[in-house]
């Protein structure tokens, strides 16, 4: 008994030292200030895909926040490789992912849903000296869901055609007309097609890529779909009789008897379609601007047009954006809204166009770079004719994106006719979002 009360005595010995001395000098006031006046100071971090070296603006504008915050030091942590998506999801779950976070759009639904990006709808409220007005709009709206605004703009590439000039000139081919449909485009690929003696492809006319995206702007160019407007229903639009027509038409370009695409293996094989049209094997690709500043780096000859109409005259194309979002398990939100601000603003804005790789999602420094472009116009105006996949209007989206994925891969390695896998994955499909 006597051992335990000389220990309780010690105990509140020292609790009672321990307290005067945070009394004297580390008491922190309601307002983050300490009672000598100093301000208590915030750390940030903020994460988005690539290594320091394919995001040098972003490095740079931690340098710049940290030299005008004196209460917020943020740190740059960006995620090499192809593993962006896995690792957010992970730290998100584990409660330990940066503060802020650069999220794609075609997971903007999916982030939303899993209730860890914080609207900002109530922090704009309260900021009287920020407007989103200076954003366009489109873009803006592309962050909203729900009726509730969560992602602010970084920048945006609408894709469009490129062509590889040399290719065009040596076999005395007139560059691609903004007047071309799907089917111009298919003739003059396979002219710029070649073999060698042995039989074995060298060059290619056109990609007709197993990405998603600009297999979108061919079915909507022809009137079809994988999906209905709210991205609730498959059968009767990945396997109507228009989305099957497209298709097999598309899928016809790389395994048909006349093929003038590579397979995806084949683009492997060859170094990547980048590389492929760098060194002359590839003549045209639909892809986004983060290849011009690769390909300003080459001896590659190049131009950009229109992605071409389908039969009937429609014109159909798509938005690579991607924007910044709050942790909604964050402990500094009120910081990390005035990281995203930041991020997303004007002088973040210039610093990023600079670059060439990506356009302004601001209004005014758009308007900049449309003074001074010339060569790539025609990307900035299938601004004009951008249409939403179906992970940018619905929750299912990745179901359908899944799926759709799944059936393209049967097609490519003809395991399966293209009405059979569509058939398939539209059942799969309903089951699912049922």
């Amino acid at each position: 008994m006597k051992k335990w009360a000389i220990l309780l005595a010690l105990t509140m010995m020292t609790t009672v030292v321990l307290s005067a001395c945070g009394t004297k000098s580390e008491t922190k006031e309601e307002n983050g200030s300490s009672a000598s006046g100093n301000k208590e100071v915030v750390e940030l971090k903020f994460t988005a895909w690539g290594d320091v070296s394919s995001n040098p603006a972003e490095a740079k504008l931690a340098e710049e926040f940290n030299k005008t915050h004196d209460n917020i030091k943020v740190k740059f942590e960006p995620v090499p490789g192809d593993g962006y998506g896995t690792k957010l999801t992970t730290s998100l779950a584990a409660g330990q992912a940066p503060d802020v976070f650069l999220i794609g759009e075609g997971d903007f639904y999916k982030y939303v849903d899993k209730g860890v990006v914080e609207p900002l709808d109530d922090h704009l409220a309260k900021d009287s000296a920020f407007k989103t007005d200076i954003f366009q709009q489109d873009l803006l709206n592309m962050g909203r869901i729900h009726d509730k605004l969560y992602y602010l703009p970084k920048d945006f590439n609408p894709l469009s055609l490129w062509y590889n000039k040399s290719m065009f000139d040596e076999a005395g081919i007139p560059y691609p007309s903004n007047d071309w449909t799907w089917d111009d485009l298919t003739a003059t690929a396979k002219k710029l097609t070649a073999k060698d003696a042995s039989g074995k492809y060298t060059k290619f006319g056109f990609n007709a890529t197993k990405w998603e995206y600009p297999i979108y702007t061919y079915l909507w160019s022809n009137g079809a779909s994988i999906a209905n407007e709210d991205g609730s229903k498959a059968e009767g639009f990945m396997n109507s009789d228009k989305t099957i027509a497209a298709l097999q038409k598309y899928v016809d370009m790389s395994i048909g008897a006349d093929k003038v695409s590579p397979t995806p293996q084949d683009t492997e094989t060859m170094g990547g379609d980048s590389s492929m049209f760098m060194t002359n094997k590839l003549a045209m690709m639909v892809t986004g601007r983060w290849v011009k500043s690769d390909l300003d780096k080459s001896d590659v000859k190049y131009g950009t047009a229109l992605i071409p109409k389908g039969a009937d005259g429609e014109r159909a194309g798509i938005i690579a954006a991607a924007g910044w979002a709050i942790n909604a398990n964050s402990k500094n939100k009120e910081a990390a809204y005035e990281l995203v601000k930041f991020l997303s603003g004007t002088e973040a804005q210039k610093l990023r166009s600079e670059e060439g790789k990506v356009l302004p999602a601001t209004v005014a420094e758009l308007d900049e770079v449309k003074k001074t472009e010339v060569a790539d116009q025609p990307v900035i105006e299938m601004m004009n004719f951008a249409k939403k996949p179906v992970t940018m209007v619905s929750s299912n989206g990745p179901i359908f994106v899944e799926e759709f994925t799944k059936a393209l891969e049967k097609i490519l390695l003809k395991k399966s006719t293209v009405q059979d896998a569509l058939n398939e994955a539209a059942k799969t499909i309903d089951s699912k979002v049922k």
